[in-house]
């Protein structure tokens, strides 16, 4: 029997290393079958850096350039056709090429509807959410944007002053409370905790952003999602639900640690809900809980035709996941930048003494002295610099090089504006990258100048000059973080820009305002570089910044 028994196993493991070798060689040529593709797209449109011809072998080496030096075809592409009002194909070689569009063209691809074009494809392609968000999968519609639009939004003034309070006490964790020696602190892993006990305040309240575990869980979650997603972009479609199990593996410990943590609550709220004695629509009887698990339940009760999944508590614990991704990871890559920039700015003192003086003048007007305790939604919409600020590094510094991006989910296909005829699941739009950095929108537009909104822009194209005061008007008013625009797409643009920006922007003030107020940030010689990362673009992630406390 025991013989029986190992000569199975031995059979069974010769098999699984088959499999897996068949597999990889199945993934090879499937990456040698990318480089070599046209992705079924028209002879007519141009690859950048394939050259006019855009021969088979020009497209792989420009899909191999796209490996380490896609900023350097993004460049060439705008210079060469954008900017010439044509469109061009940017290569692409993990997440497939993308057909870019002249900026004259944009209102055309805000136009078509999501049954032709959907951004929503992009976006969960793009993080391979089918395997990264677990059971947030089971319900085909995602809870999250309703949720932040009916719920979050509209509740932002409620909770500045515990993001207010969580803030101090984060970064004095975090950075200390010395105001004679200076400290070295890793950046983004310092901002990693700070945004995330500040996200968790808002959703989950001070019990939760207050157990070390429970955040530390949650950013490890955040820190792995980007990395999974690359990884199972690799392989082909067909093979994805075999992969995705293993390289989301630690993913899902962390999801099952948090889960833990969320189960008890989202039970005993469920089971309070389900109580025949309650009288009342739970909507209609608000409870004293104000956070996410309740958010999802009233979200779910209040549809017209209840579905039972979206009470499933797994559901529920899932879309968390989903949520704290979105709320935290692109807020941490934000304040990142931003203090970076500041502190490689030859102007960084006065940067800081001017975001110190408007903090301690604007949040300070209702309480009559020069203490900062007001930052209420009406006080933070007072700090322009602060905003300006963090505009300019987002400007700067996108998280994705794309402004929108949309996939053909029309069967037959469509036609672009030029006649160019594209195939079903061929991504479509716009480089907010190469927009951000057009001299003809920004003056000086590779440089980061804190205050560029503040001022306003000055018109740097050329045209009629009727058309170009009007232009001056609107450039010169000042420019919020959250307004999206044709020149500014930090948070994508149009209907499916990014609804949870009302909220990064509040939370993201409240903390370099913070910052600015508390602790003095030493120069350094220069910025380091972002590295781009299969289509993100993350910040520095080890390089350090001396800080201090102020006195």
């Amino acid at each position: 029997m025991a013989s029986l028994s190992g000569t199975f196993l031995v059979s069974t493991l010769k098999l699984i290393g088959i499999a897996s070798i068949l597999a990889l060689l199945v993934t090879f040529l499937n990456l040698v079958r990318r480089l070599f593709s046209r992705a079924s797209l028209p002879n007519s449109l141009p690859w950048a850096g394939a050259g006019d011809r855009s021969s088979i072998l020009s497209i792989a080496k420009a899909n191999l350039r796209s490996f380490f030096h896609l900023p350097d075809l993004l460049d060439e592409g705008y210079a060469k056709y954008s900017k010439n009002n044509q469109t061009y194909v940017l290569p692409y070689f993990i997440n497939g090429p993308q057909v870019l569009l002249p900026p004259s063209q944009v209102p055309w691809l805000l136009a078509q509807p999501d049954s032709v074009l959907s951004q929503e494809a992009v976006n969960r392609q793009f993080l391979q959410a089918e395997y990264a968000f677990f059971h947030a999968n089971r319900v085909a519609d995602p809870v999250h944007p309703e949720v932040i639009q009916h719920q979050l939004t509209k509740k932002l003034g409620s909770f500045a002053d515990d993001v207010a309070d969580e803030a101090r006490a984060a970064l004095e964790d975090c950075w200390g409370t010395d105001t004679r020696e200076w400290r070295e602190v890793r950046l983004y892993d310092s901002m990693l905790e700070v945004v995330a006990r500040l996200s968790i305040r808002v959703l989950m309240g001070r019990g939760f952003c207050g157990d070390k575990t429970f955040v530390a869980i949650c950013s490890q979650f955040i820190r792995q999602v980007a990395v999974a997603a690359a990884a199972i972009s690799l392989f082909p479609d067909f093979l994805k639900p075999l992969v995705g199990p293993i390289f989301t593996f630690y993913d899902y410990i962390l999801y099952r640690r948090c889960r833990s943590f969320l189960m008890p609550i989202i039970r005993e709220r469920l089971a309070r809900l389900r109580n025949p004695d309650a009288e009342k629509h739970p909507l209609e009887n608000p409870t004293q809980h104000n956070d996410f698990i309740q958010w999802s339940i009233d979200h779910a009760v209040a549809k017209p035709i209840l579905n039972p999944t979206e009470l499933d508590p797994r559901v529920i614990a899932a879309r968390f996941s989903v949520l704290s991704f979105a709320a935290i990871q692109s807020s941490v890559i934000t304040l990142t930048n931003t203090l970076f920039d500041i502190a490689s700015s030859p102007s960084c003192g006065d940067i800081l003494s001017s975001l110190r003086e408007e903090v301690i003048s604007e949040t300070s007007i209702s309480t009559g002295t020069r203490e900062a305790k007001d930052w209420s939604k009406t006080a933070l919409s007072r700090l322009r610099h602060v905003d300006s600020a963090l505009r300019e590094s987002l400007r700067l510094n996108g998280f994705i090089e794309r402004g929108v991006l949309k996939m053909v989910v029309a069967p037959e296909g469509i036609t672009l504006p030029d006649g160019a005829h594209i195939p079903y699941g061929t991504k479509v739009g716009v480089s907010g990258y190469s927009i951000h950095r057009d001299e003809g929108n920004y003056v000086h537009a590779a440089r980061y100048d804190a205050f560029r909104f503040v001022r306003g822009q000055q018109q740097a194209g050329k045209g009629g000059e009727g058309d170009k005061n009007k232009e001056k008007d609107k450039e010169k008013k000042p420019q919020g973080l959250i307004n999206t625009s044709e020149k500014f797409m930090g948070f994508s643009y149009g209907s499916h820009a990014c609804p949870g920006r009302f909220f990064a922007a509040n939370q993201l003030k409240i903390a370099l305002g913070h910052i600015a107020l508390l602790y003095e940030i030493e120069v350094i010689p220069t910025k380091p570089e972002n590295k781009w990362f299969f289509g993100h673009i993350a910040p520095p992630l080890t390089e350090t910044i001396r800080v201090r406390r102020r006195s």
